[in-house]
């Protein structure tokens, strides 16, 4: 083993855990970016050979971008870290530097530490974690204290990376300054340049030292050697030579230093070391059961030619032939794929995958596919959403593997992270897993086993690569034939309600009656239709008979089984087709769902504020077990019944009466003085973990006024007693939250404020000292569509006498005037986004970049924010992608006049799965 050093630290003793062993071999999962980079691919194949004297197997974990764009393709390309199997990983290497995201990282540190797996971290630190440190500073010193102490060049340039935010120009820089002064030399910011890592800047560079009055620099010292080779080219465009006119180093030791002329003196890393104390910390973690600590391994300085020393050219040509071999290997493994993919796209078929992949790629290589993909891009069936996939797994061989079977799907359990887990335990090779993706909807991943890293991490890449662009051909295919069945669909479609036509309606009966065991049932068609749907669109509009249509139709689907069929047959008229066993009593089934529509109607009739009622008439034929005929014949008798019916009952007014104001006005008296007021608590969900996070207080009335919450606030407004409302509600709100304390669960509690009248001093003191105890426990709304002024904001604001600060949130944001005036006055700390914005914002642009911005604006000023009237889980999957803090509306839970404790476990469950990585750390 190498030497290193090692620094204790203070962590705790890692957990004693039992080692999950394949075949007796203990397994080391590495978590990195580009394998092809040369020297991953160094590391892991040296890690290989010295992993495999005590008895360890090497799967590594590869993605093909960095996640430096955060993008669907990000989302894609990291699902490969999902694959790890922590029941069977003994320890972790993770190369922390190479994610641009960090989120990545730590989740992976998360589920590790959570199966008590030891991580080991490359280049980073993190509680809980090993860590290799590896240390340039002294071989970078070493390379700058040779150029000045024995090619005596006392005047230097550095050219550093970044100028701004760049951690690693700034360390490699501050090396520099060290050598100058241990030297006695001076150092100015005149000699330093900024190439930002590449080849533009840093050729501009070298022209500004050119141009100027001073002579060129005996020597230049570069952050980087990419830097370093740009320099020695640009100087070479003006006629001067490297090292003979001016010495030139640079700093990595990547692959291009080495085949560069004049060869470049860099300092590098030594990867071979470097693996092989990776191993030798490995073993003391899981023999010795060592505590947390950081370990060094240093970089290593190489003296060549761009300085004047050394004579490498044996080496260097010694390098070329090697080089050249896998260049042409590259070169025709390029043109190999090219080909393969321009044949495939010509001809995209999902049904030859197998066909596709198995000669190409690598003997060991397996395409490990997700079973819902191949079923949905083969079959053309749906395809479920990703967090519904299931984990059941389907691998195609390479034809050079022992098990390939002329392209017969191989089940598997993902448990075991590769295909031939038992198998691969016995051989020597290391198994590299990549993401099979577009954008982020997973496919599966490409899984290669093989022996020799350096020379297959390129074509492993390649493939990769290619493979996903040949997915992403059969993906466009498969979508392509499915934009085809929904616009064949679009013909069965109603477009106001999205429910089937009678078109779509007639074609599923058809399809229905065609099963034999469906005659067997007892079929219930009801018809449900609009008393005045003329008038009321004539009168009103498009859009209010839009809204009324939507509405009967939801208030019909939660009226009715979920195994029923629903349609809008006409413009005014639904049909509902319920199919029944035979012993059931079909009247059960009738009136439990008129029952629960019409009581919902009427709810609705008297709250949503129209000028005229929504009837609704409605008329059931049954079809005993037996039965044939056609829909047809069966609408016309549903419907016959649905006319007597209408004329049995007789048709309501339309247009509501106009109450007057003095007609309320002495039930509102009632109300106020004998405090007849009721309070529902809606839930507000945690859209992270679906956990309750606070209640808002909803005002209702004993039911003895007979006014709705939307009357008694339009009486107060007219006669001026919107201060009793305020009153009423601060106290009667707090009273109950005291009384029954429990029942809240230690959530807190949203109170409407009405803007303009909050409380007097008087009253305000008296709250403040009645309810001392429990103001942590408030959030006050005010609505953003009325202004508020400083006076009102502040008293609002410091209820308690103790001069400590409510919470305040916006309420309806979205609709107001002025809107980031007023969120910059008012520096809330909740956002509640309008109902309005969130309705249908899965498919409204509009409405997403609204609320995007909205949630952007947030963040920066940190307020978190609340999506209101949440009632469909497209809805509510869209504000969580969205970002949203919290949620709010029926779909999360209803309004209830005991605080319900949590919401349903599916929703909860659904709002979990929403946030993958969020519920992983948990």
């Amino acid at each position: 083993m190498c030497p290193c050093g090692t620094v204790k630290t203070d962590f705790i003793k890692i957990p004693e855990r039992s080692l999950f062993m394949i075949s007796n071999k203990r397994v080391i999962g590495v978590c990195l970016t580009k394998i092809n980079d040369r020297i991953h691919a160094e590391y892991v194949d040296r890690l290989r050979v010295v992993a495999a004297e005590y008895n360890y197997k090497i799967i590594v974990f590869n993605s093909v971008v960095d996640f430096y764009n955060n993008d669907a393709y990000d989302d894609g390309a990291k699902s490969v870290y999902n694959l790890i199997n922590y029941e069977l990983i003994d320890v972790l290497v993770v190369f922390s530097d190479n994610f641009f995201n960090k989120d990545i990282v730590n989740t992976i540190i998360a589920n590790a530490k959570e199966h008590d797996v030891p991580v080991v971290l490359m280049d980073d630190t993190a509680e809980g974690c090993y860590s290799i440190m590896r240390d340039y500073k002294d071989a970078y010193k070493e390379v700058i204290t040779h150029v000045i102490k024995d090619h005596g060049a006392t005047d230097t340039y550095f050219i550093a990376g970044r100028k701004e935010n760049d951690e690693f120009s700034q360390k490699r820089l501050a090396c520099y300054r060290e050598v100058l002064e241990e030297n006695g030399l001076p150092f100015s910011e005149e000699q330093v340049g900024y190439g930002e890592y590449w080849n533009i800047p840093t050729q501009a560079v070298v022209d500004k030292l050119l141009a100027g009055e001073k002579k060129l620099p005996q020597a230049i010292i570069c952050a980087n050697d990419f830097m370093a080779i740009d320099v020695c080219e640009r100087l070479a465009e003006y006629g001067y030579q490297v090292p003979q006119d001016v010495i030139v180093t640079g700093f990595d030791g990547v692959q291009d230093a080495e085949y560069f002329n004049p060869r470049l003196t860099t300092c590098k890393e030594d990867e071979e070391k470097c693996a092989e104390l990776t191993v030798d910390v490995i073993n003391k973690i899981l023999n010795e059961k060592i505590p947390y600590a950081i370990f060094k391994e240093e970089f290593v300085a190489q003296i060549a030619e761009s300085c004047g020393c050394g004579n490498g050219k044996k080496m260097y040509y010694d390098n070329v032939r090697p080089l050249f071999h896998m260049m042409n290997e590259m070169e025709s493994h390029e043109t190999s794929m090219y080909a393969w993919i321009d044949r495939v796209l010509e001809d995209a078929d999902a049904n030859r995958l197998s066909g596709m992949f198995a000669r190409r790629i690598l003997p060991g290589s397996y395409i490990c596919f997700k079973n819902d993909f191949v079923e949905a891009v083969v079959d053309n069936k749906e395809l479920r959403s990703l967090e519904e996939m299931k984990e059941e797994y389907v691998a195609f061989a390479s034809h050079h593997n022992a098990d390939y079977n002329d392209g017969m799907r191989k089940a598997y359990d993902i448990a075991n992270m590769v295909p031939n887990l038992e198998e691969w335990a016995e051989d020597d090779s290391v198994y590299i897993l990549t993401s099979v993706f577009v954008k982020n909807i997973v496919g599966g991943y490409y899984a290669a086993s093989v022996k020799d890293v350096l020379g297959n991490a390129h074509l492993i890449n390649r493939l990769a690569k290619s493979i996903n662009i040949v997915i992403n051909a059969i993906w466009s295919d498969y979508r392509q034939k499915q934009l085809k069945k929904s616009i064949a669909n679009a013909a069965l479609i109603d477009a106001v309600t999205g429910l089937p036509n009678l078109k779509g309606a007639t074609d599923w009966f058809e399809k229905f009656s065609a099963v034999p065991e469906n005659h067997n049932k007892k079929i219930i068609f009801s018809v449900y239709a609009f008393a005045k749907y003329k008038y009321i669109y004539e009168n009103y509009g498009v859009k209010d008979m839009e809204e009324a249509v939507c509405k009967v139709a939801k208030l019909l689907q939660i009226a009715n089984p979920k195994d029923c069929y629903i349609a809008h047959i006409t413009e005014d008229s639904f049909l509902i087709i319920n199919y029944i066993e035979p012993d059931v009593v079909e009247s059960s089934v009738i009136d439990a769902a008129t029952t629960s529509f019409y009581g919902n109607i009427e709810k609705y009739n008297s709250g949503n504020g129209k000028e005229y009622y929504v009837e609704v008439n409605a008329g059931c034929t049954v079809a005993m077990p037996g039965w044939e005929g056609s829909l047809t014949g069966f609408v016309k008798l549903a419907n016959n019944e649905m006319y007597i019916n209408r004329v049995k009952q007789g048709v309501g007014p339309v247009v509501k009466e106009e109450n007057k104001q003095e007609d309320f006005y002495a039930a509102f008296n009632v109300l106020i003085e004998k405090n007849l007021f009721n309070y529902h608590f809606q839930p507000i969900v945690d859209a992270r973990t679906g956990e309750i996070y606070a209640y808002e207080a909803l005002m209702r009335t004993d039911a003895s006024i007979g006014m709705n919450p939307f009357q008694v606030l339009e009486t107060a407004g007219a006669y001026k007693r919107l201060y009793d409302i305020e009153r009423a509600t601060m106290f009667n709100v707090m009273e109950r939250f005291a009384k029954d304390f429990e029942q809240f669960g230690g959530h807190k509690v949203f109170i409407n404020s009405i803007p303009g009248y909050v409380l007097n001093e008087t009253d305000n003191k008296l709250l403040s000292d009645k309810f001392s105890e429990y103001m942590d426990y408030f959030v006050f709304e005010i609505t953003e569509q009325n202004a508020v002024s400083d006076e009102e904001l502040h008293a609002l604001k410091h209820i308690r006498s103790n001069g400590q600060s409510n919470e305040i949130a916006i309420d309806d944001y979205g609709t107001g005037h002025s809107n980031i005036v007023n969120l910059l006055r008012y520096a809330p700390q909740i956002i509640k986004i309008d109902r309005f914005l969130i309705t249908d914002i899965y498919k409204d642009v509009n409405k997403q970049m609204f609320v995007k911005s909205t949630i952007d604006f947030a963040r920066m000023n940190n307020i978190k924010v609340l999506a209101e009237g949440v009632e469909t889980g497209d809805e509510l999957r869209t504000v969580i992608d969205f970002g949203v803090d919290y949620v709010q509306g029926y779909y999360t839970g209803r309004p209830a006049p005991i605080p319900i404790p949590s919401i349903a476990e599916d929703v909860k469950s659904e709002i979990q799965k929403a946030n993958p990585y969020y519920a992983k750390v948990q």
